[in-house]
């Protein structure tokens, strides 16, 4: 019969003296969930010390148009502190390196995986708004505003976008799937996460089996693109570039979602066939963002454009635990009888002074 702290022990930690992945994993959800609490607590109490930010508050139902932007982005926010929280804490206490090492890193080629990735996200939807604007199924006007009006609406909606993608990209490619990654492999963390990443949008406005699927493919891209560069500056332009393009450029549903539709430059208009378009859940909900989706998660793989740099491989390295070493054999001490005249020195002034 096996003891049973070693059958703690090996559900509980792993060979290298680590808990195991999955209960990392649980704990950083733990964590993003009482940071996010504690953030929504600290939002609350501000607006009610603050009446005219009341607006802030979750139980508000009367906000106007600029007031339920600013709500929007606040909550964005708070989103990516709790996840910035959770992560550091979990990168620090559980594997013992730093908050950058889970993928924003200033490394050498950030910047390169940074704008290629924005060129190659953008250019995914708009093939996916192509493949079912020639077919029909979508169709354009151009909203009336003027250069400054736009200017605003380009900058809102891009600092929107940047950090609604880094906070998921913290969440579902960042500590639990790196976690996943180092204790099962590359392929079982995409699997997991892009399975959990599907079910996270499946309460999403006019979510369908078909929307599900496409977002859990979606999570198989953007794993991908970590595991390419074991960072999330290529995972997370992928992200924001897609977001950005379908609701600025195109004015369509992200996710189901319109409150961002007063800021796109196009007004869009998705009919029939909606298994092609997406209907009104937008792209993601229709066969035109599969084929664009396997399409550019080919272009990601087989490109050579992406590769791992050094730095981060260095740095994802887990630190080493220490072992706490005590000691039940007493110290070994001079007995009287052993000690010579050699092993006793009395320097010469205080025999002077004797």
């Amino acid at each position: 019969m096996r003891d049973p702290l070693d059958v703690a022990r090996y559900i509980f930690v792993n060979d290298e003296n680590e808990l195991r992945s999955g209960w990392r994993v649980l704990i950083f959800i733990v964590c993003f969930a009482l940071s996010a609490a504690l953030l929504s607590g600290l939002r609350e109490g501000f607006a009610t010390l603050f009446p005219s930010f009341a607006y802030l508050r979750e139980s508000e139902r009367e906000r106007s148009g600029a007031h339920e932007l600013v709500y929007v982005f606040v909550n964005a926010l708070l989103n990516l502190a709790a996840a910035m929280i959770a992560s550091g804490i979990c990168a620090r206490v559980l594997e013992r390196r730093s908050f950058a090492s889970v993928g924003f890193k200033l490394h050498r080629r950030w910047r390169t995986d940074f704008t290629l990735g924005s060129l190659l996200g953008a250019s995914s939807l708009a093939i996916a708004v192509g493949i079912a604007a020639s077919a029909g199924a979508v169709s354009f006007i151009v909203q009336t505003k003027g250069p400054g009006a736009l200017a605003r609406a380009l900058s809102i909606t891009v600092l929107f976008f940047v950090v609604a993608g880094a906070t998921e990209e913290l969440v579902f490619r960042g500590f639990p799937f790196q976690a996943l990654d180092h204790g099962l492999g590359g392929v079982k963390a995409i699997t997991i996460t892009a399975f959990w990443f599907g079910l996270a949008h499946i309460a999403n406005p006019g979510a369908t089996v078909f929307s599900t699927i496409n977002t859990m493919l979606a999570g198989v891209w953007l794993g991908i693109a970590y595991l390419m560069t074991r960072s999330l500056w290529l995972a997370t332009a992928l992200h924001w570039s897609w977001n950005f393009a379908m609701v600025f450029v195109f004015g369509l549903p992200v996710s189901g979602f319109t409150s961002l539709d007063s800021l796109s430059w196009l007004r869009s208009s998705a009919g029939p066939p909606v298994w092609l378009s997406g209907g009104g859940y937008g792209p993601e909900g229709g066969a035109a963002a599969t084929l664009a989706l396997i399409l550019s998660t080919m272009t990601l793989w087989k490109s050579g454009l992406f590769t791992q740099s050094e730095e981060m491989l260095a740095a994802i390295k887990h630190g080493k635990r220490e072992e706490a070493v005590v000691s039940v054999v007493p110290q070994k001490t001079l007995e009287p009888e052993n000690i010579s005249d050699e092993s006793v020195s009395i320097p010469d002034e205080a025999q002077k002074r004797e």
